[in-house]
C-alpha cells in the first residue's frame, strides 16, 4: 500500500525538491522541442505549396508563351494576305494593279476599273478595307477564268456586289464591287512618336 506521507515528505526534501525541478524542466524541454518541430514542419509544407504554386505559374508560362507563339504565327499568316503600304492611296493603286492583270489573263474588256475613296475617321487606322467598283463586258469562260485567278492570288478579296447583263449575242456585262483589306506600314517617324510618349 502506498504511503503518501512517505511520498509528502521525500518531496519537500531538497533531493524531491531537485528531482522535481528536474523533471519539470525535462518536460518544459521536450515541448519547445516539440514546439519547434512543429514550427519546422509547418515551414516546410509552406515551402513545398510555395514551390508547388511556382511550378504551376512556370508551367502557365510556358503555355502563354506557346499560344502567343502560335497567335504570332496566326497573324503573320494573315498579314500576308492583305496588301500592304505607306498609304491609302498607294494601296488602291497596288489593288487596281493586280485585277487589272488578271483581267488581261482572263480575256475580258474592263470598261471601269476605279476605287471607292471615301474620307473616313478610320483612315488612320493600321487595317483597314477598299472597295473597287469595276464595270466589264466579256463571255462567261472569260469570267469564270476571271473568278480562278482571283481565288489563285495571293491576296484576299471579297465579292460584294455582282450583277449579270446579256450584251451582245454571246457576251455578258458584268458589274462587281470587290473589297480588298489592306495593313497600312507604320510611318517610322509616327513611330517614333509613339515610343517617345510610351517612355514618358
Amino acid at each position: 500500500m502506498i504511503n503518501y506521507q512517505q511520498i509528502l515528505g521525500y518531496a519537500r526534501s531538497r533531493t524531491g525538491m531537485l528531482v522535481i525541478v528536474g523533471a519539470l524542466v525535462v518536460l518544459n524541454i521536450g515541448r519547445l522541442a516539440t514546439d519547434k518541430y512543429q514550427d519546422h514542419l509547418q515551414a516546410i509544407d509552406s515551402k513545398h505549396a510555395l514551390l508547388g504554386q511556382y511550378r504551376i505559374s512556370t508551367a502557365n508560362i510556358e503555355e502563354l508563351r506557346n499560344r502567343i507563339t502560335k497567335l504570332e504565327a496566326a497573324k503573320n499568316q494573315f498579314e500576308s494576305h492583305l496588301f500592304t503600304g505607306n498609304s491609302r492611296k498607294e494601296i488602291s493603286s497596288a489593288m487596281q494593279i493586280r485585277i487589272q492583270e488578271v483581267l488581261d489573263r482572263s480575256g475580258l474588256n474592263p470598261e471601269s476599273l476605279r476605287p471607292i475613296t471615301k474620307s473616313s475617321k478610320n483612315e488612320e487606322l493600321q487595317y483597314g478595307e477598299i472597295v473597287i467598283k469595276i464595270r466589264l463586258t466579256g463571255k462567261l469562260d472569260n469570267l469564270l477564268q476571271f473568278f480562278s485567278g482571283l481565288y489563285k492570288m495571293k491576296y484576299l478579296f471579297k465579292i460584294d456586289n455582282f450583277t449579270l447583263k446579256p450584251f451582245k449575242k454571246t457576251d455578258l456585262k458584268v458589274f462587281l464591287e470587290l473589297k480588298g483589306f489592306y495593313r497600312l506600314k507604320e510611318n517610322s517617324q509616327k513611330k517614333q512618336t509613339n515610343e517617345a510618349k510610351r517612355n514618358r
